[in-house]
């Protein structure tokens, strides 16, 4: 028992790696999911596409821009959630929560109503998963990738 823990606790291991960046991904992902369903649909006790239309608008965002970024959280969760097209996917997610990070600070960094620190870590996840890619628990690994992992 105690070389297992060793063994975890102090090798670098593809295996591990692998783990820590499907649960990211699968977090951030479900979140964004959920959120951006809330946005677009209305799911999940969210307002739907009208009303956050227009508080984007009323942010001073343009109507094309609050869409992107609607379906942005609501497809790019999805994707990075199943690992299918990861790095696209977080390259999109990234850029949308710079972009929340700069509109929500403003307000705060730390705080329960609208500060920045949401997205922010939103957006250091996302770059993670971007630098990584999917890794070995993923579709894209599953559909593309067809080759070991190194460890």
């Amino acid at each position: 028992m105690q070389k297992i823990i060793y063994k975890i606790l102090l090798s670098h291991q593809i295996e591990l790696l692998s783990v820590s960046v499907l649960l990211l991904r699968c977090i951030l992902g479900i979140i964004l999911f959920i959120v951006g369903a809330g946005k677009v649909f209305g799911w999940f006790s969210g307002f739907g596409m009208e009303t956050t239309i227009k508080f984007y608008v009323q942010m001073g965002i343009s109507v094309p821009l609050a869409y992107t970024s609607c379906y942005t959280e609501f497809i790019g969760g999805l994707l990075l959630a199943v690992g299918f097209l990861t790095r696209p996917s977080a390259l999109a997610v990234a850029i949308n929560m710079v972009v929340a990070t700069i509109l929500t600070l403003p307000s705060g960094f730390l705080g329960s109503s609208g500060g920045a620190s949401y997205p922010f870590t939103f957006a250091i996840i996302a770059i993670s998963i971007l630098l990584s890619g999917p890794l070995k628990y993923s579709l894209d690994n599953l559909l593309f990738l067809h080759k070991k992992l190194v460890t």
